[in-house]
């Protein structure tokens, strides 16, 4: 029976590659579980001596393994040793998964696509549950329809995924051609499911990547006027972008200009209203606090509602401001009148915590940049980024910076991180709610904090060593994977979860020296 087992482990092998290739959109759980059937493979397989050897001889592994190393070293001056040790945890895939695939068959490029197949079919089936969900469920935010990993991570998935794809469809001889019709709509699905779900670190990861591909073909094309032709590609793309940023900018600007608001003193009913003319807060022009007969509209809105008037919506907001502002930015006066006259699917939307008009279809690109610029100018105005995604992370990186200046060369430790955000909030008196007060929402970042600037060096040399073969400068699928995954490190703390982490060591391990040793070309 172990004879078997063991002529078997190249099978148990190649299984646990899919299993984690399965899990990385769909399941933390068979992350772990195909990590585990790697290790049982290459126990299995025996001849230790020889797999040590070759592992010592593979310089790329050794180095990114090394990353794990400054998570070692990082224990000897830390002081939340419970915390360091959830983070090894987490990072423990780093020391075995170069390990197991430095020193395991190198599998065949037919096996390879087909790991690769396998990586499309789970995001298509994770988009697919997700849009599901979108369609069917009642959820407050776009983000809560991905349920099986983050949506940012979902992302970074969804565009790799893409340009895979995009290499089968125009290089791969392969594929017959209705299957690469088929692969057309599939990268036409993901590029939708990216903006339905306003993900800008996908879409602008994808953007980055087209400008570099087309900027590669007219480096490397011969032909004058195809070098042209993408020139102007080239050129075409950001001005297109920045039209329509512009665009929404205008329209932004008119909705924002102040409109003039007729004050009155009583209600159709006979109360007064009350008026804060100080406050120049608006919404879509309007002034936000004038004209407000509180006593009216809770007594109306609680005829129309199952929520309370003085609770909160869905999104955890005083409820009653969210009405106040929403009935602002039709323009109405904040009486019963106005209350009765909102429809259901207004009042929904009020108790989701929509609280302007223009976000009623919430869930576009359009809306998501009016938001942004919107969170500019209140940040701007109060300096206060608390629930605002985009100011928030400027207050992360602020307080990032704070931690990295006084602790410049070696850092914080493996474990003192949330320490060291802790008291850095502490110090700069940080405008944001407790609830937000969270991590650096940059890798880079996060490893100058936990490790220094000596990390940072450490860090950097992981990254960029394996660019010293000269195929892997040519190898286009690890080119596009190392491209989103830098850029994903520039907003997001990316190997500080699971799923992030596994993104990054798997495919590393596998592009680098997972399988045969060629430069991939068209078949």
């Amino acid at each position: 029976m172990v004879e078997i087992i063991k002529k078997s482990h190249q099978y148990i092998y190649f299984f646990g590659l899919l299993v984690i290739v399965i899990g990385l959109p769909l399941s933390t759980a068979m992350m772990s579980i195909g990590q585990m059937i790697l290790v049982i493979s290459w126990i299995v397989g025996g001849n230790y001596k020889l797999k040590w050897k070759q592992f010592l001889q593979n310089k790329t592994a050794i180095i990114i393994t090394s990353l794990f190393l400054l998570h070692l070293i990082g224990l000897i001056y830390t002081t939340d040793y419970q915390y360091a040790l959830k983070d090894l945890r987490i990072k423990l895939p780093i020391l075995f998964l170069p390990f197991i695939i430095a020193t395991s068959t190198k599998i065949s490029e037919k096996k390879f696509i087909f790991i690769l197949l396998t990586f499309i079919t789970a995001v298509l089936t994770s988009t697919a549950y997700s849009f599901y969900l979108y369609l069917t469920s009642n959820f407050i935010d776009i983000r809560d329809i991905c349920v099986f990993i983050s949506h940012i991570r979902l992302s970074l998935l969804i565009v790799l995924s893409i340009f895979i794809l995009l290499y089968f469809i125009i290089k791969k001889k392969t594929f017959i051609i209705p299957l690469k019709i088929i692969f057309s709509l599939i990268v036409i699905w993901f590029l939708y499911f990216l903006f339905i779900t306003e993900s800008f670190t996908g879409i602008s990861i994808t953007v980055f990547l087209c400008l570099f591909i087309v900027g590669y073909f007219i480096v490397k094309l011969k032909n004058k006027w195809i070098k042209i032709l993408f020139l102007f590609i080239l050129i075409f793309i950001p001005l297109f972008i920045y039209y329509n940023f512009n665009k929404v900018y205008k329209e932004y600007k008119e909705l924002t200009q102040e409109k003039e608001v007729q004050i009155h003193e009583k209600t159709i009913l006979g109360n007064y209203y009350s008026h804060d003319t100080l406050n120049k807060e608006t919404e879509n022009g309007y002034r936000v606090y004038v004209n407000i007969a509180e006593e009216e509209m809770k007594k109306e809105w609680n005829k129309k509602s199952s929520l309370d008037y003085e609770g909160k919506d869905k999104k955890n907001q005083d409820l009653k401001y969210t009405i106040i502002r929403f009935l602002t930015s039709k323009g109405l006066n904040k009486d019963s009148i106005s209350v009765h006259s909102l429809t259901k699917d207004e009042i929904a939307a009020i108790e989701k915590g929509i609280s302007n008009t223009v976000y009623l279809n919430e869930y576009s690109l359009k809306t998501r940049i009016l938001k942004i610029f919107w969170e500019y100018d209140n940040y701007k105005k109060y300096r206060n980024p608390t629930g605002y995604s985009v100011m928030q992370r400027i207050e992360y990186w602020k307080t990032s910076l704070g931690i990295i200046k006084d602790n410049l060369l070696f850092g914080v430790g493996t474990g003192d991180l949330n320490i060291a955000f802790e008291q850095q909030y502490i110090k700069m008196n940080s405008p944001l709610s407790k609830q937000w007060q969270l991590r650096s929402h940059n890798q880079f970042f996060s490893i100058m904090i936990g490790f220094g600037l000596f990390g940072l060096i450490w860090f950097l040399i992981t990254l960029f060593y394996p660019f010293k073969n000269k195929w892997v400068r040519k190898d286009y699928y690890y080119l596009v994977f190392f491209i989103i995954f830098l850029i994903s490190m520039l907003t997001e703390d990316t190997l500080e979860s699971q799923a992030g982490l596994t993104f990054y060591i798997y495919f590393t391990c596998l592009f680098l020296f997972g399988r045969e040793k060629y430069f991939p070309k068209s078949k």
